[in-house]
């Protein structure tokens, strides 16, 4: 039986209004066609066929989708296909397993545009730890060790001893309680709009094994944000700031 969210969400707010051609198509345009369709069936090239034949319809689905807060539950329905990982010994352990979840084409773009209105909203507002670089747009492990470096660099060259804490929250993506989540959407006073939504999205959620081939019994998914979604990523950033910005103030105490 799948659950659903006793949150108290706010009235609609005014991002819908953002939800403009241009979103919408590099939305589109950014998903390979070669990546393996989902439960839909569909890939994204007849997306792109209609993209082309009627771009009108697609943007005012999106909108209407941000406007109205709702994720259709049929694009909730997510197939979860089960790989074991090349090289290995032997496959009796769970390990040496990997999954990669398949969700449908449209619900994509839809959970991309929805991604770039949030990241938008966060960053302009000061929502995010300054020292916060996994999970957001133009930050990378890579310019993350390079300002790491250079502040090794620094102390070094002043006297200083410099320490490097190392947190691996990566894992959390399956934990994220998703009553939290809402909640701390609501305390940061996010838009409407995109807290409706994200209540939408993470509410009576299904997912299904595929073993070799094998679609197995569907269940409902309690915590969490996919893996696969283009917007998880946003939404694990935002729920895992305070945590961040606590380290920080902490060790800076220190």
């Amino acid at each position: 039986m799948t659950t659903t969210s006793t949150t108290k969400v706010p009235h609609a707010g005014s991002s819908h209004t953002h939800v403009t051609e241009r979103p919408v198509e590099r939305a589109l345009l950014s998903e390979s066609v070669k990546e393996a369709p989902g439960p839909d069936k569909l890939s994204f090239c007849p997306r792109r066929l209609l993209w082309k034949w009627n771009k009108e319809r697609m943007v005012r689905m999106t909108k209407a989708a941000v406007r109205t807060g709702r994720h259709p539950s049929v694009w909730k329905r997510a197939s979860s296909a089960v790989f074991g990982k090349p090289g290995k010994d032997h496959y009796t352990q769970l390990k040496v397993y990997r999954s990669i979840l398949q969700l449908s084409c449209m619900g994509k773009v839809v959970e991309k545009v929805v991604a770039e209105l949030r990241s938008d909203w966060a960053e302009g507002r000061g929502q995010l730890s300054d020292g916060q670089f996994r999970s957001r747009r133009w930050r990378s492990a890579i310019d993350a060790a390079a300002i790491m470096v250079d502040r090794a660099h620094a102390a070094w060259r002043d006297g200083h001893i410099s320490g490097v804490l190392l947190m691996d929250i990566k894992a959390a993506f399956p934990s994220v309680a998703k009553e939290r989540l809402f909640n701390l959407m609501k305390v940061r006073q996010m838009d409407g709009d995109l807290i409706q939504w994200t209540v939408s999205f993470l509410s009576e959620c299904t997912v299904g094994m595929v073993i070799e081939g094998n679609a197995m019994e569907r269940h409902p998914v309690e915590a969490g944000v996919p893996q696969g979604s283009p917007v998880s990523l946003i939404l694990f950033a935002v729920y895992t700031s305070g945590l961040i910005k606590w380290v920080e103030e902490y060790a800076s105490a220190e």
